[in-house]
């Protein structure tokens, strides 16, 4: 009975239905986009944010040589990433690319050198919020890139580093005012470059087109498979089985011989 239960559970556990709950969490893994890493071959091209007005501005420029991922497309733009960035660039500022380089992201940082501590800004903009400090000396500060915004104080600079760093167990995200930062390490020049995308670019399912396995085929293959295991398996542990077994060697042990009772044969000639 216990095999029974047993064997009807691997059933039931390779069964599509199951099949399908059980990877219904990774569905949307299974379903993501397609994605394509894409080349900065030229000066100037930004990476935007979106506001909460559902505007597009200029977050910072992105290095040339570099390479942006691009998750998707809207109008005009691409949907990206950049190291931990979502955003979007201009689809005539970049080159989509095929495979994945082995440096994608700049590795740039800087120092800060205000006394009274540098604030970090939400804006590179006069009037913006204040997200934090760096300190007096803080060293390899993690930065995105340059923008172009206010200038603090006549004569200075428009130049901000859109930069972040941790604080307080969190990661704080802004813009750090050019003027009083130094030591600034840009990120040597890529000199990957992979075979260039030249068509639209497909961002739906990875598998191809009317191709692949649905999770019902999946399923059933599965079971098709397991089917005749699950069966020796079962004939090897049926509790008929081992009793038929058990009486055939029952069978083949020889019966005990019962001795005859001792006997004379008489024999004529002794007479």
């Amino acid at each position: 009975m216990k095999t029974l239960i047993f064997l009807l559970s691997m059933m039931f556990i390779f069964s599509p239905a199951f099949v399908k709950a059980e990877n219904s969490s990774s569905a949307a893994t299974d379903q993501s986009s397609k994605t394509y890493y894409a080349k900065v071959l030229q000066e100037g091209a930004y990476f935007y944010s979106k506001e909460p007005d559902e505007t597009v501005e200029k977050a910072f420029l992105l290095p040339s040589t570099y390479f942006v991922l691009l998750v998707g497309e809207e109008g005009e733009f691409y949907k990206a990433k950049y190291l931990d960035l979502f955003g979007y660039v201009k689809k005539t500022e970049v080159t989509p690319m095929e495979g994945t380089p082995e440096q994608p992201y700049a590795t740039s940082t800087f120092r800060a050198y205000d006394r009274s501590g540098l604030d970090v800004y939400a804006k590179p903009k006069l009037n913006s919020e204040s997200l934090g400090k760096l300190g007096f000396l803080q060293e390899n500060v993690r930065m995105y890139g340059f923008c172009t915004g206010d200038e603090l104080f006549p004569s200075s600079t428009n130049q901000w580093l859109y930069c972040f760093y941790e604080s307080g167990g969190q990661t704080i995200r802004g813009y750090a005012f050019k003027y009083y930062c130094d030591s600034i390490k840009i990120a040597p020049e890529n000199l990957e470059y992979l075979p260039e995308i030249s068509g639209a670019l497909d961002f739906g399912n990875n598998l191809p087109a009317n191709g692949g396995l649905s999770d019902t085929v999946k399923a059933i293959i599965i079971l098709a498979v397991s089917m005749p295991c699950l069966i020796v398996l079962y004939l090897l542990l049926s509790p008929s089985k081992r009793r038929q077994r058990s009486k055939g060697e029952k069978a083949r042990v020889p019966a005990k011989i019962k001795r005859g009772k001792d006997y004379y044969e008489f024999n004529e000639d002794d007479l």
